[in-house]
């Protein structure tokens, strides 16, 4: 015998007959339920000074951890946050900002202790590409400002193993050389 799956219509059906304030209640259950939901209302609500902070100290804590204390590295907790952020927000320059982030802050820690191995470097990579993927389907002022960061970003590892800075530097340029060409 098959079990049917609950989903979101089933609960929108339930709510649709609920007063406001029994909504209210529940949203505010919901609130007080965990930081990570209380981060999401902030969030979408653009509720304090810095939205984007919440998400930018998980990737941070997941990306360059306190190696004192033996924590791991954790790239799928960091890539988590983005999505986490986006789903709250549809911001893109936001998601763009953390992607940054995410990027910046793996180059730091492999700066400041190592080279670390081929896993850490594709994802670093692939976040690379995601920017460079978001960049292009921004307006021209967005593409304009990003490139110094980009450029720093890639000078940030020059000489780094693992064939990293090679495919960042690569990237880039090739990046750079087609925005330059739709300018023209």
């Amino acid at each position: 015998m098959k079990k049917n799956k609950l989903a979101w219509r089933d609960v929108k059906t339930i709510l649709a007959d609920k007063e406001n304030s029994e909504i209210f209640k529940l949203i505010g259950d919901l609130y007080a339920l965990s930081d990570e939901n209380k981060t999401f209302v902030h969030s979408r609500y653009s509720i304090g000074d810095n939205p984007l902070k919440p998400y930018q100290d998980i990737i941070s804590d997941a990306l360059y951890p306190d190696v004192m204390c033996n924590q791991p590295i954790q790239l799928s907790v960091g890539r988590k946050a983005i999505s986490d952020y986006f789903k709250a927000t549809k911001n893109k320059i936001g998601q763009l900002e953390l992607m940054f982030h995410y990027v910046e802050t793996g180059n730091q820690f492999t700066l400041d202790l190592g080279d670390i191995d081929e896993s850490f470097y594709s994802s670093l990579e692939s976040m690379f590409d995601r920017i460079l993927s978001t960049i292009k389907k921004q307006p021209k002022d967005i593409q304009i400002r990003c490139l110094p960061r980009l450029e720093n970003i890639v000078d940030s590892v020059h000489g780094m193993g693992w064939g990293y800075y090679d495919y960042l530097n690569q990237t880039f340029y090739e990046f750079k050389a087609k925005a330059q060409e739709t300018e023209n």
